[in-house]
């Protein structure tokens, strides 16, 4: 299933899509591949029998966001997705994001679109959807998936490899298992810092909890999917906007996206519901670093009831310009629970870093380029092998 932006041949798009610093606006990117994720979904769910009541498909989490090259706001773009991985009940899909520098077709003439149109990739992105039974809400089989070439046996079995190696961080996470020896010797170098500078720090550090920004949200019907529900890309665009706002703070320059690290959607949020969300500058080693971490999250308040439930937790990383006038600071924890974050934003930084080296070196190979992932891999390697 494919989709256009016609940032070129459109002003109105275009102009609905820019932001203040003339660049796209990641955050309704996000929100479209979500909506493009779940139409793939359905369709591959549909059994073809019109008699047959379809299964409820939600967004069950967000693998990788993987960006690799900043998208041109004078350029079309084209989104592609389909199924790469199917479960039981639960299924992958792929979505890439090419920019078109010839424009793209007109609306109404996609389907005769000629394979070798010039394109350049700009992001990679896996969504986990999973498939419902629309009245008794329990998992649902849907359809397998039928592999006919090398590539697509090849693209089944890197989702087979994901869903395991998530299984394995899930069961390692700092939440289950105490940090590893030489996590916790740099927790204590830490916890000397803080205690160092308690009285005055430099000018090249911060507290990691004077990062922290929030808001709350108030959900409207006019954000529903058609379940009645929240519609999952609204949270993650309202999530990225507020890590926007966050990472222009603390960065003080204009920062670039460089990759969200997998979302977990725990639990429908309702209309009317309040959602509290805040921001937390989790990571950052500081210049000449120039990337850093940031973690949302974001809470569903019941004022009746006067519950407080995590709906989801989101993972970006971020970076700045070489050129930048501002050197990035160091973010220091203060208490163990900041510690544990600042570890988990560490471990997130390393796997953008081993996923920025297997894009690299796959878009290598077709001729192309990882140009976002190229630029920031020699120094940032260099400093996560110290920090």
């Amino acid at each position: 299933m494919t989709d256009y932006l016609r940032f070129k041949t459109d002003p109105a798009v275009r102009e609905e899509y820019i932001n203040a610093f003339g660049t796209i606006r990641i955050s309704k990117i996000l929100e479209d591949l979500d909506a493009l994720a779940g139409s793939i979904a359905y369709l591959h769910a549909d059994d073809g029998n019109k008699d047959t009541v379809p299964p409820t498909i939600v967004t069950a989490s967000v693998d990788r966001i993987d960006m690799l090259q900043r998208i041109p706001p004078d350029q079309d773009i084209r989104m592609s997705g389909f199924v790469t991985f199917v479960g039981s009940s639960s299924l992958e899909v792929s979505i890439t994001v090419d920019s078109l520098p010839t424009g793209a077709p007109p609306p109404g003439s996609e389907n005769v679109l000629p394979e070798n149109i010039e394109s350049n990739p700009i992001l990679a992105a896996k969504f986990i959807m999973v498939a419902r039974d629309p009245v008794t809400g329990k998992a649902a089989q849907i359809n397998g998936l039928k592999l006919e070439t090398d590539e697509e046996r090849r693209l089944f079995q890197s989702g087979a490899e994901a869903k395991a190696r998530k299984q394995v961080a899930a069961s390692t996470a700092l939440t289950k298992l105490p940090p590893s020896v030489e996590e916790m010797v740099l927790v204590h170098d830490l916890h000397l810092q803080s205690k160092k500078f308690s009285d005055q720090k430099p000018e090249n550090v911060i507290f990691m909890d004077e990062t922290e920004i929030s808001k709350v949200v108030i959900c409207h019907p006019s954000e529903r999917n058609i379940h009645g529900n929240v519609f999952g890309g609204f949270l993650m665009q309202s999530a990225y906007e507020l890590a926007f706002a966050n990472a222009l703070i603390f960065a003080r320059s204009a920062p670039f996206f460089i990759c969200l690290d997998d979302i977990s959607f725990l639990r429908p949020v309702h209309i009317g519901a309040l959602l509290s969300m805040s921001s937390l500058v989790v990571y950052s080693p500081g210049a000449p670093s120039r990337s850093f971490q940031i973690k949302v999250k974001i809470d569903i308040i019941d004022p009746l009831q006067g519950t407080r439930d995590t709906s989801n937790e989101f993972h970006l990383t971020f970076g700045v310009a070489k050129d930048s006038a501002s050197p990035l600071k160091a973010v220091i924890p203060q208490s163990y629970d900041e510690a544990m974050v600042f570890l988990e934003g560490r471990r997130r930084r390393k796997r953008w870093l081993v996923a920025a080296a297997h894009n690299t070196a796959t878009l290598k190979g077709q001729g192309r380029k990882n140009i976002v992932g190229e630029e920031m891999l020699g120094v940032e390697d260099d400093i996560a092998k110290r920090v």
